[in-house]
């Protein structure tokens, strides 16, 4: 590219570098925000309930679940959780939640998993 074309397609450059650095920013904040480990956790049934409104406006019970849960390495943490108006539950007891916990906001996401989707190293506390 010459100078001139430089000169002529300036506008064009900004916008690229803008649009990376947005999609960057975006990211990372995405992953600081919500990334995080995984601990399973193998559900004893609910700590507790309390309301929650679902979209249409009806009040349910949502759940309360704590425990001891395991993270891939075999390292132990007590988390608590609570279920949310896109999947209240509640879990039966025996059930493996793989809980996504970050560092500097907590819980941040669940997921049922089966046993077979759990490390090994995790697998031996949590059981058949």
């Amino acid at each position: 590219m010459s100078k001139f074309a430089i000169k002529d397609h300036w506008i064009e450059i900004v916008l690229g570098v803008l649009l990376v650095g947005v999609t960057v920013l975006s990211i990372g904040w995405h992953i600081y925000r919500y990334g995080g480990d995984y601990y399973y956790m193998k559900t004893n049934g609910s700590s507790g309930s309390f309301p929650v409104t679902v979209p249409v406006g009806i009040t349910q019970n949502g759940y309360v679940y704590r425990g001891v849960a395991k993270d891939k390495y075999g390292n132990r943490q007590r988390l608590e959780f609570q279920t949310v108006a896109d999947d209240l539950g509640p879990f039966h007891k025996g059930q493996i939640i793989r809980i996504t916990y970050n560092s500097n906001f907590g819980v941040t996401n669940y997921k049922r998993v089966s046993r077979y989707q759990v490390p090994p190293l995790a697998r031996i506390q949590i059981g058949r």
